[in-house]
């Protein structure tokens, strides 16, 4: 059985982080498959009884649209999207582990729908459950592209929610360091406090009835 002890993941990142290079990479990925990747597949399997439905991050960039960064990723990330259109994400990489649950991205037809109803009575439900995913250990934050920098055209400067109205995706999540422990449930507890909002926004925003662009 692999472990899931996942502090030799972040050092080969610090190694990587300090010499991305293809050269890096000859000499390396052997010991990637065999300290971050097999321990973090591990890890994946123990938080959810279907790993298969995660997509898990190649270790290359495309620098075919970024030839300034270098050609290794500096993490190593696994996205799964449920059928309500809300999300479950997990990370590791030099600083350790990430876990965040939300819609980090609105594509156009739901960032009208999470408009909608965080300017009526359904944004008091909204309200409520970032303060429970906080009193949790949850940390909320937006997603991206980044927030708008004034109110979106036609809302009150002045609302209540104007903060989260400017939002073009939401966020739950928590980061630790990845020495040896109960990762798995840490990355369940960080879930488990984002479940309120990933509620709320399974049942108001919901999933985007349109194809997302690709390059």
């Amino acid at each position: 059985m692999v472990s899931h002890n996942l502090s030799s993941a972040s050092a080969w990142f610090e190694r990587a982080g300090a010499d991305n290079t293809r050269e890096f990479w000859a000499r390396e990925k052997q010991r990637y498959a065999e300290e971050v990747r097999a321990p973090f597949l591990a890890l994946l399997a123990a938080v959810d009884p279907d790993p298969a439905s995660w997509r898990v991050y190649r270790p290359h960039n495309d620098t075919r649209f970024a030839a300034d960064r270098g050609p290794l990723k500096t993490f190593l990330g696994a996205l799964r999207v449920d059928a309500d259109g809300t999300g479950r994400y997990l990370q590791v990489d030099a600083r350790g582990l990430l876990a965040s649950s939300g819609m980090p991205y609105f594509a156009p037809d739901q960032l009208v729908q999470w408009r909608a109803a965080l300017l009526d009575e359904r944004g008091e439900g909204f309200a409520s459950a970032v303060a429970a995913a906080r009193s949790a250990g949850g940390t909320l934050k937006s997603g991206y592209p980044a927030a708008l920098q004034r109110a979106p055209r036609g809302v009150d400067p002045d609302h209540v929610r104007i903060e989260w109205l400017r939002w073009k995706g939401v966020e739950v999540f928590g980061r630790t360091a990845a020495h040896p422990g109960d990762r798995a449930s840490w990355v369940q507890s960080i879930w488990e406090a984002g479940a309120p909002v990933a509620r709320w926004l399974g049942e108001h925003v919901g999933p985007s009835a349109l194809e997302r662009p690709r390059r």
